[in-house]
């Protein structure tokens, strides 16, 4: 998933945003967390193996599968967050900041 998230990076999207994530998915085989730091049109993401380094603006706790299902336009992330699927902890609106950010034509989604 964090490939895929890779993939879709748009930097114009992310131009004037500078905030840290934490992407916690969680799957059959445990889970795992990705801290990812966005600055001003770049976008790093970095394992975490452990308590994270940096404190994150906003963490995004999420199951593989509900991921998959956000990501391929299944469900929306406001669907997925209103119903107790994806949680958010931490600013809402660097959140929605996302949406943008990683799936463009899915903006409207969220």
């Amino acid at each position: 998933m964090i490939e895929e998230l890779k993939k879709r990076f748009n930097p114009q999207a992310a131009k004037d945003v500078s905030a840290t994530f934490m992407f916690s998915v969680k799957g059959d085989s445990g889970a795992t967390q990705w801290l990812t730091k966005i600055n001003n049109g770049t976008c790093e993401f970095v394992p975490v193996n452990g308590a994270p380094t940096a404190k994150p603006d906003c963490t995004i706790s999420v199951n593989a599968d509900d991921l998959d299902m956000i990501m391929s336009g299944r469900m929306s992330a406001m669907t997925a967050a209103l119903s107790g699927v994806l949680s958010i902890d931490g600013e809402l609106g660097l959140a929605m900041q996302l949406v943008p950010i990683f799936f463009g034509q899915q903006a409207s989604l969220f």
